[in-house]
């Protein structure tokens, strides 16, 4: 089975999903940007088709594996479109590799969990809770958290984290506690897109401050979505990642 998808035609635009899902969550994606773009979908270590692998995850190995893929499809280049944990990882690619990075969109994601006191407080609290909390409980939790605007999206989610045991989850979750990427946003040379849900506030003040930072960066706001942006407002989140990418507006 291959970790991989390609549809359609035109620059490559790769699409990298969040934290504890799987290229899947991009079917909304696929079908219209394939009009513009080879669109490649793919699953990260851990996740759908892909075996956990060995040693440290963390990540920067997620972005080097990232970048043995793209080599192993001879793709040099590409517009690179991250969510949540994948956002993170699209970060890796564009300060570490920029010549391998065309444009980057970046939903819903962050530069790190403990560049304030405030953050510190609830990473502090957030890391023993998931540690000790059940992953039935957990997928229950992210399920009513994440479909609270569309019913469909809730249950991606839950048949989604039903794929992964509660080990799996905590090292995938401590990866994303583990990055820090703010001193390098001001490297990026990609020009850049910054999308957050508009009822998922806890993204808002960090994705503006990305804004400010990276240079040539732009910001926007998906109405009617929730941390699954792409799923709850496809119509919106695919016009404005388009419309980015064509014409740089």
């Amino acid at each position: 089975m291959t970790n991989y998808k390609i549809v359609g035609i035109g620059e490559s635009l790769l699409l990298i999903h969040g934290a504890l899902v799987s290229h899947a969550m991009w079917q909304p994606q696929v079908v219209d940007f394939s009009k513009n773009f080879q669109v490649v979908t793919l699953d990260l270590p851990a996740h759908g088709s892909v075996q956990d692998i060995s040693g440290e995850y963390s990540i920067e190995v997620l972005a080097e594996y990232v970048i043995e893929q793209l080599n192993s499809l001879n793709i040099s280049q590409a517009h690179v479109c991250g969510h949540s944990l994948g956002g993170m990882v699209a970060q890796q690619l564009a300060t570490i590799y920029p010549e391998r990075v065309q444009k980057l969109i970046l939903a819903e994601t962050s530069f790190g969990t403990k560049n304030s006191f405030w953050e510190r407080i609830q990473t502090g609290f957030a890391k023993p809770f998931l540690h000790i909390t059940p992953q039935s409980m957990l997928v229950n939790l992210s399920a009513k958290l994440y479909g609270s605007l569309n019913r469909h999206v809730g249950e991606f989610v839950r048949q989604e984290m039903n794929r992964y045991d509660h080990r799996i989850s905590m090292r995938v979750m401590s990866a994303a506690f583990g990055y820090a990427s703010k001193d390098k946003l001001k490297h990026i040379k990609s020009p850049t897109l910054i999308l957050v849900a508009e009822n998922n506030k806890q993204t808002h003040a960090q994705g503006k401050e990305m804004a400010k930072i990276i240079p040539n960066a732009k910001f926007g706001v998906i109405k009617r979505a929730n941390h699954l942006l792409n799923m709850d407002n496809p119509d919106d989140f695919n016009r404005e990642v388009v419309k980015f990418l064509r014409f740089g507006v």
